[in-house]
């Protein structure tokens, strides 16, 4: 796999950078990832993803653990800024050196203008030197000169700069491509959403400090966290097995589930399994609970069609939450 180095041979390690100085603050403060977790709106295994560098946490989390911390919340802001932007940017390299180059098209001659149409030669006046009274239209400047230094600048000292404009513009393009095209808003998702849990979905998601990122087929195997879309997540389904906890949470704002579990054990796992035989699975690998990435619901397929099971290895014993029911 060839990984992009960025302009200039090299990249500061900014996730790196932003994820060491997250845990250092969590030990300043002495907090476990159950505590931030009870602080928060994240679950212990997304603190554990974000503290180690597995995944860049989003601006909200950031917030929330600084508040939960009582660490300078603009430094570690800065720190995603830079991230968030180099990574946007690189992908966005990716994109552009993997898209085809078209061979450039040949230049059409251009058309004899008619005699009749030709503007007539101005006339010259005689003065000391004889000097036509039509100056000579000045010459468009080359192209060439106003390209170098936007080449040295790149280069140059003002890399990071450079790094978070681009990424700024990146992120808005991407804003656009996600959110905003024609029937993607939250007023179409909500007009075409399927059956849904006892609440006000309008409530909810106006609670949320953004609105989802993803809705119904483009949160498919995405996670919710990431998505924003746990901000309205209700519990559609749930079970036990000694003492784990199953559910199938439900974002009507998504229109998406996922799996969760909690009060495991590292190893225990959860599976969920839609009607079409598409399934996503997660195992604790730290602390006791996990969560799944999303499946997409419809009409046709409700959350209430979406099978979830838990299981616990050490015991060979698994657990199934039955369909249309919600246990105690």
């Amino acid at each position: 796999m060839v990984v992009d180095k960025g302009g200039d041979g090299g990249s500061p390690p900014f996730r790196d950078q932003l994820a060491e100085a997250m845990r250092g603050m969590k030990e300043e403060a002495r907090l476990s990832y159950g505590k931030l977790a009870e602080k928060t709106h994240y679950s212990r295994s997304s603190w554990e993803r974000f503290l180690n560098g597995k995944q860049l946490p989003t601006t909200v989390a950031v917030e929330e653990f600084a508040a939960a911390t009582g660490a300078d919340a603009d430094v570690l802001l800065a720190l995603l800024a830079r991230a968030t932007a180099y990574e946007e940017l690189r992908a966005a390299r990716q994109q552009q050196a993997a898209a085809p180059h078209p061979a450039p098209e040949p230049a059409a001659r251009p058309a004899s203008t008619p005699v009749s149409a030709q503007a007539p030669v101005p006339a010259t006046t005689t003065g000391p030197a004889n000097v036509s009274a039509t100056a000579p239209a000045p010459q468009a400047p080359s192209a060439a000169p106003a390209r170098r230094p936007r080449v040295r600048e790149w280069k140059g000292h003002a890399r990071t700069a450079a790094l978070v404009v681009a990424g700024a513009l990146v992120g808005s393009i991407a804003t656009v491509v996600i959110g905003g095209g024609p029937g993607g808003g939250a007023a179409a998702d909500s007009s075409r959403a399927g059956a849904q849990p006892s609440g006000s979905a309008a409530g909810a998601q106006a609670s949320s400090p953004r609105p989802p990122a993803c809705s119904a087929d483009t949160c498919l195997r995405r996670e919710p966290q990431a998505m924003d879309c746990h901000w309205d997540g209700t519990t559609v389904r749930e079970t036990w097995l000694r003492g784990l906890k199953i559910q199938l949470r439900y974002s009507a704002a998504c229109r998406a589930v996922w799996g969760r579990i909690e009060n495991g054990t590292v190893g225990d796992s959860v599976t969920i399994k839609d009607k079409g035989g598409r399934e996503e699975s997660a195992t604790i690998r730290v602390d006791n609970d996990t969560y799944t990435r999303m499946l997409a619901v419809s009409a046709d397929a409700p959350p209430d069609s979406v099978i979830i099971c838990g299981q616990i290895p050490r015991y060979q014993e698994s657990e199934c939450s039955p369909l249309g029911a919600v246990l105690p």
